[in-house]
């Protein structure tokens, strides 16, 4: 069953209900990236790409969800590039409608380090199985083969998804950072 895909303004006006008012300051409602500052209880300047996470048909298993990485004037052939070097918060976000409908998806908030540079429509995937463990659960974290850890939240689960994803890239900078020390 294939899934209507959303405008950006769609895609990021779901993304602010979900987070409700500790979103201030927001930028860029019909282009990528939204920008906006998360308030208590996190504190912190985002910008969030959000993106479809489409389900078949074409060319992909039944089961298999993915999100195309296109950003605003990245033109075919042309590799992206997720830029975070202003102290912001990047976030990679697929929205998923699992029924067939606008209202009742899932968050997909994948791992920036993953993904950080990318090729024009580049795609990265979930499955229905994870996602399926979100809207049992609220949030559900899976590790994917490559070691990607990847949070699904499911709608009013986007706040406790974002903390999860938060606490995630913490532990994971803080890993990285202890390599390089001798």
């Amino acid at each position: 069953m294939a899934t209507r895909r959303l405008k950006q303004s769609e895609l990021h006006s779901l993304f602010l209900t979900d987070v409700g008012d500790i979103a201030e300051n927001v930028e860029s409602i019909n282009r990528k990236p939204l920008r906006a500052h998360l308030k208590y209880p996190f504190n912190r300047d985002i910008k969030a790409y959000v993106f479809n996470c489409t389900g078949p048909p074409g060319g992909r298993t039944v089961d298999e969800w993915k999100v195309q990485l296109i950003i605003d004037n990245q033109k075919r052939g042309q590799r992206g590039r997720f830029d975070d070097s202003d102290g912001t918060t990047v976030l990679i976000i697929g929205y998923a409608q699992i029924l067939n409908d606008t209202e009742d998806g899932v968050w997909v908030l994948f791992e920036l380090d993953k993904h950080r540079e990318f090729a024009y429509s580049a795609n990265i995937q979930i499955y229905l199985r994870q996602i399926m463990k979100a809207l049992e659960t609220g949030v559900y974290v899976h590790k994917k083969h490559n070691n990607e850890i990847v949070v699904i939240a499911k709608r009013e689960c986007l706040v406790e998804g974002l903390k999860k994803r938060f606490d995630i890239d913490l532990q994971i900078m803080l890993r990285n950072a202890g390599h390089g020390v001798t």
